[in-house]
């Protein structure tokens, strides 16, 4: 009897978890599909362009994403554990190449390029430091909230990372990778007083920054101030002219060499202009569900290294759209971030989907029963 009732809780578990999925499907192809036609939008409308020329590089990445997703989707989580610390250590190496191998632009060392092709390696850092991380976590186990045990080697690989963006110099990126990781920490149940000496340290060095590289401090008190012809003030101005139901698609002209990276860091500026209130009631109501979604998931799966996966790619994602959006919106220092799936940045676009293949690829490994941290942080 009891082994029947058992069946009957997995088979309905089972049953929430393809609901949820669906949804979070649902979402992310909306979002994917907002993005291809945003960069026929904005990118078809250069005259060295061409609509036929942009959907032919953003299906180029659409493609690509697809693939690592797929990958992501259906490698066994037994390897994805199991190569979580070394893909970090590359990952992480990578981020230097950019110093040796690349030119500067704008002052810093971020991309590689490879003839016509560019990746920006934070990207792949980002997304391997979560793996990292959350395996560290769910193999201290119990012992998660001590600062030996939980934070030093979370946090580690984190500061680790850090350090390397800083000196790309890459501070934005640096501070998000802080973020990301004491987010995910905190969840897992490493003590929030661990976090306030590193918290001091990151303002000291931000200071530091702000001091040392005038740009730093122009983006720390520009968002306090916005000018109507800086780039942030550019877009407040695309974004409140698309008015309840906007200009209609292709037919903003903020996009037309007015606001910087229109294409990329500020698209949500032209999704409002163009398609106005509604268009950007969508891409809140799409991240907002996101979210939900995946709090649902992290909610219902049981084994602590998959559970920090699900959450470390909800916060990932989440938080990169937050604040990218506050960015646009003035309630943020300008900060060069793609928009999760809809900017046309194809590196991002890449690791986003990969994300989402993991979620997924979790969440059914976990109700399948077939994966287990246990054994292993009992040997450790």
């Amino acid at each position: 009897m009891t082994a029947v009732t058992e069946s009957r809780e997995l088979a309905s578990g089972q049953k929430a978890n393809l609901r949820e999925l669906d949804w979070l499907m649902l979402v992310t192809v909306a979002l994917c599909c907002l993005g291809l036609v945003m960069a026929v939008s904005v990118r078809g409308s250069q005259v060295d362009f061409g609509p036929l020329q942009a959907i032919k590089l953003q299906g180029s990445k659409l493609l690509a994403g697809l693939v690592m997703f797929l990958i992501a989707a259906l490698v066994p989580m037994r390897i994805v554990r199991r190569w979580a610390i070394p893909s970090f250590v590359v990952a992480t190496a990578c981020c230097l190449l950019p110093l040796l191998v690349s030119r500067d632009v704008k002052g810093a060392h971020r991309w590689v390029h490879i003839g016509s092709f560019q990746f920006q390696p934070v990207e792949p850092a980002r997304f391997c430091l979560i793996l990292a991380a959350s395996w560290l976590l769910a193999r201290a186990g119990v012992g998660v909230s001590s600062f030996r045990r939980g934070f030093l080697p979370a946090m580690g690989c984190a500061l680790l990372l850090a350090t390397v963006l800083v000196a790309q110099p890459d501070n934005g990126n640096a501070l998000i990778v802080l973020m990301l990781a004491s987010l995910l920490a905190l969840v897992a149940g490493v003590r929030f007083l661990h976090f306030v000496p590193l918290g001091l340290l990151s303002l000291v060095a931000l200071g530091f920054a702000a001091t040392r590289h005038a740009y730093v401090w122009d983006r720390l008190t520009g968002f306090l101030a916005t000018k109507p012809d800086s780039q942030v003030g550019l877009g407040l101005i695309a974004v409140g002219s698309g008015g309840l139901t906007g200009r209609g698609l292709g037919q903003g002209w903020m996009k037309m060499s007015y606001v910087p990276e229109a294409h990329n860091d500020f698209v949500f500026a032209i999704v409002a202009e163009e398609f106005g209130f509604v268009g950007s009631l969508f891409v809140l109501a799409s991240f907002t569900t996101f979210g939900y979604v995946c709090y649902r998931l992290v909610c219902k799966v049981r084994d602590p290294f998959l559970r920090y996966v699900v959450c470390g790619y909800a916060l990932m994602i989440c938080m990169q759209a937050a604040m990218n959006l506050l960015v646009v919106s003035g309630w943020a220092p300008a900060k060069g971030i793609d928009l999760p799936f809809v900017s046309t940045g194809g590196t991002s676009l890449m690791f986003c989907l990969a994300a989402v293949g993991l979620i997924g690829n979790a969440a059914r490994a976990d109700r399948s029963g077939s994966f287990s941290t246990v054994d292993e942080a009992a040997v450790s």
